[in-house]
């Protein structure tokens, strides 16, 4: 709706058009009086865009700004049956990290959830006696996304304990199942170091995550005791932060210069070798904060630099001694495997993903699916071909169209952490029921976070405790997807998305959870759903 204030300036310089001359009224007064027909308009214009919404929705959209051109909202029961709302369906919007949803519940229909990846050793001479291998090791990598630090440390605390003592070559990291171009982590928003950006690898050690944890020097006063997890070689913090006694905790990063820099006076001449890097501080940090962690991605000089700088010291606190270099290399036709390391089942890695939003556990998922492509290694076309097919199979009507057809569903690396992967409504929606429809629905309904309880949902207030849910959220998006238990008892699907201004999004996508639970009046007029 125009405001009173421009009406009253239009109607004063079509007071003043009248006093021109004719040529003068007509240049003035043509655009000045197409806009007032505009505002005469405009709330019937209005009032038709948001046809269909019930008027809670479309009270809380006008309060927040919302167009509704930006939404595409959709509630169906899961077991059929026609739409209690549908809004804009059928656009093909970015859903952010919603596109998980397409990658974790393909993984577990087509792969199962007891399945694991495997982490593979061998060793490139005999192992004597004394724990000495005369040559080198071999690493190979499945994709596995789950090689934390924890289980990096007891897979290698496990070789160690099967006798391996000496490695008197080289440590192959054989990462070749992937076949991915260079992967810049600032490309996306130019955040190198959040921990968001990391790029997939078939040999992923620890994320390449490192956390910097701080809290009050019990024996300096008013210094900032600083630790880096975990121990990397060659690392030195640089710590110039002061404790503030009196400041609130507050958003306390505000107050820290952080920078991650190799040593300048330093030349790298192979690729071998492990150069100095520093971490620099500067600043102050609040007392009240106590003691709180500040993940970082690691960047480093080369693709092996951070393999080697978290393996080498690791294998030295074990009693473990490397006598050459880590390294990337290809596994030996005909080598034997000495030992092998089995993941978590792929239902915990979906709990991860789906949960907390793990971008890079996600992206290594999506490769895993493309080994169903007969071609190795395994390239993202191959991994958008299989997972595009899959989605589109289960989502096909009767009559043989499938709502993910076409340009309704555009995957490109699967976790969301993307400018170029979209989805209509109708084809999430339509895949959230197959996968209602679904032996492994218990397995995808316990890894969605609960509205108001836990994971990135925890802040959600609508319907606390009733909506199982996937949160997505990027600069000009904000989307959920997920099943509602409403007060009739029905289950309902639910997906909300908004592009564009999203400021105000988090009360309307609330508001839509709500109301999708709050069914009990509409109830009678929803038939009872078809047998599958």
């Amino acid at each position: 709706m125009i405001r009173l204030d421009v009406m009253h300036w239009i109607f004063h310089w079509v007071a003043v058009g009248t006093r021109l001359s004719p040529h003068l009224r007509r240049i003035t007064l043509a655009p000045l009086l197409a806009l007032s027909g505009w505002a005469g308009t405009a709330g019937t214009a209005q009032a038709a865009d948001f046809a269909g919404w019930p008027s809670a929705l479309k009270d809380i959209a006008q309060r927040q700004r919302i167009a509704p051109q930006q939404v595409a909202m959709w509630v169906a029961p899961v077991d059929g049956g026609p739409d209690r709302l549908a809004i804009d369906v059928e656009t093909p919007r970015s859903v952010a990290s919603v596109m998980k949803l397409f990658t974790t519940g393909t993984a577990l229909q087509t792969l199962g959830p007891a399945y694991t990846w495997k982490t593979e050793v061998g060793l490139g001479g005999p192992l004597g006696t004394d724990g000495h291998v005369a040559g080198p090791i071999y690493v190979r990598g499945s994709g596995d996304p789950g090689l934390v630090l924890e289980r990096v440390q007891l897979m290698l605390s496990r070789w160690r304990a099967a006798g391996l003592h000496v490695i008197e070559g080289d440590w192959i990291l054989d990462r070749s199942l992937f076949q991915l171009s260079p992967h810049d982590p600032a490309a996306f928003d130019g955040a190198a170091l959040k921990p968001y950006n990391a790029g997939p690898d078939a040999l992923l050690l620890n994320h390449r995550a490192l956390i910097l944890r701080f809290r009050p020097d019990d024996a300096l006063p008013q210094r900032v005791k600083v630790t880096l997890e975990p121990e990397l070689a060659e690392m030195e913090i640089v710590n110039r932060l002061k404790l503030h006694e009196t400041a609130p905790c507050g958003d306390w990063r505000e107050g820290i210069t952080l920078s991650l820099e190799p040593d300048s006076h330093w030349h790298l001449t192979s690729t071998s070798q492990q150069r100095r890097w520093h971490v620099r501080l500067d600043g102050s940090y609040p007392k009240a904060c106590l003691e709180r962690d500040w993940p970082l991605l690691w960047t480093g000089d080369h693709a092996d630099d951070y393999a080697a700088r978290l393996l080498t010291p690791m294998w030295r606190q074990l009693g473990g001694h490397l006598q050459g270099q880590v390294r990337s290399g290809t596994w030996p036709e005909g080598l034997p495997v000495w030992a092998r390391w089995t993941s978590p089942p792929l239902s915990q890695a979906v709990q991860d993903i789906n949960k907390f939003s793990n971008n890079v556990m996600a992206r290594q998922l999506f490769l895993t699916l493309g080994t169903f492509a007969p071609a190795r290694p395994v390239t993202l076309p191959q991994a958008q071909t299989v997972v595009a097919e899959h989605v589109r199979a289960q989502t096909t009507s009767r009559e043989g169209l499938s709502a993910c057809a076409g340009d309704h569903l555009v995957l490109d690396n699967g976790s969301g952490l993307s400018r170029t992967e979209r989805s209509s409504a109708r084809c999430l929606g339509e895949w959230m029921r197959a996968l209602w429809r679904s032996p492994v629905m218990p397995e995808m309904l316990a890894s969605l976070p609960i509205a108001g309880v836990d994971g990135t949902a925890r802040r959600l207030n609508g319907a606390s405790g009733k909506v199982h849910l996937k949160t997505g959220s990027l600069d000009g998006t904000s989307a959920i997807a997920g099943y509602a238990h409403a007060d009739s008892g029905r289950r309902y699907v639910v997906i909300g998305v908004v592009n564009g201004q999203t400021d105000g999004a988090r009360p309307l996508l609330d508001a839509l959870m709500s109301w999708a639970v709050q069914d009990t009046s509409a109830q009678a007029s929803i038939p009872s759903a078809p047998t599958p």
